[in-house]
């Protein structure tokens, strides 16, 4: 794969084929936009057309010995960084700048790519800000992140941004696994709002299933700590702002076709106010933006508990809910 195969982002296109035509590539680049939109195999596809032996029209030949190492991982020039934990830690950014201010064994261009680069801590991203302000000869740094605002102001400036945006349907439809049918064929193409690593690699059918589950054990009053960690907690959390946006929609539209969960997910949740609806939104919302203090998963489980049986009030009653649903 080369960057002449990326769909849907012809913008960042662009920018990338200018650099290789003018021969500048930037020391520090910053590739934003949602997740699964596509950002870390176009920083690898790019890597490859920088040092690819065999260019064809400033883009990787996908056939010379450089490129195929790239695309088996094993290019000694090319280190890709992805977050183990919740976070990118200081001795994450050492070892890393003990490999750039090395010269490139075999490449043009030494090349990192720092994948969830949001999450540097900030002992990590003030040592990584030196390297920035006195980047290596030769080097190519490449930050991947979803949530660009959470990186310091002084890093972001160092950067050229390239901003990535999700396909469109029609192009995401060509891009959805053809091993996916029928429901589970339009719940990815809901689900995953144009973002093709997503529809590629979540069962959002099981997703679906495990929101609900974890819900109506809420609406039941379960005292349990049903999330395992940080992240499952943000998995629901975001599940659930698709879920009151559907109530929403249904409620003031009375329009079932456009649910991206599904009509048949929402027997029980027909009668929601929108504004009921739209205010537990901004309450989770708020309580989303918190995550990265390590709530505790008890109080937050009987936290979220109550703004989701705050807002069944505002339609049938609980017994109605688990009748509705056979009481799974």
């Amino acid at each position: 794969m080369a960057l002449r195969d990326i769909k849907g982002q012809e913008k960042a296109l662009r920018i990338f084929s200018g650099m290789l035509r003018r021969g500048r590539v930037p020391s520090a680049m910053l590739l934003s936009g949602d997740k699964g939109v596509g950002k870390m195999s176009a920083a690898l596809n790019f890597a490859k057309a920088v040092n690819c032996l065999q260019p064809v029209d400033f883009d990787a030949c996908d056939v010379c010995s450089s490129c195929r190492k790239i695309d088996a991982g094993t290019h000694p020039d090319i280190t890709v960084m992805v977050t183990e934990g919740d976070e990118i830690k200081i001795d994450d950014m050492r070892r890393l700048e003990e490999v750039l201010f090395l010269r490139p064994y075999e490449g043009r261009k030494k090349v990192a790519l720092i994948d969830d680069a949001d999450t540097m801590n900030s002992n990590a991203a003030n040592a990584f800000l030196k390297t920035l302000e006195e980047p290596p000869e030769d080097c190519l740094i490449v930050l991947v992140s979803s949530n660009p605002d959470r990186l310091l102001d002084t890093i972001r400036s160092r950067c050229t941004p390239v901003r990535f945006y999700p396909l469109p349907r029609a192009e995401l439809t060509a891009m959805v696994p053809a091993e996916l049918e029928g429901e589970a064929r339009q719940l990815a193409l809901a689900l995953s709002m144009g973002r093709p690593g997503l529809a590629k690699s979540v069962d959002f059918l099981g997703e679906r299933a495990w929101f609900f589950g974890l819900l109506e054990a809420m609406l039941r009053g379960d005292a349990k700590e049903a999330w395992t960690d940080k992240a499952e907690m943000r998995s629901w959390l975001d599940m659930a702002f698709v879920f009151l946006r559907d109530v929403a929609v249904m409620a003031a539209a009375g329009d079932e076709s456009g649910l991206l969960y599904g009509k048949n997910s929402y027997r029980a949740y027909r009668n929601i106010a929108p504004q009921a609806a739209f205010n537990a939104w901004q309450r989770l919302q708020k309580m989303s933006n918190l995550l990265d203090f390590n709530l505790n998963k008890s109080i937050s489980w009987n936290y979220v508990a109550s703004i989701m049986q705050q807002l069944m009030t505002h339609g049938p009653s609980h017994k109605a809910v688990s009748a509705s649903r056979g009481g799974r």
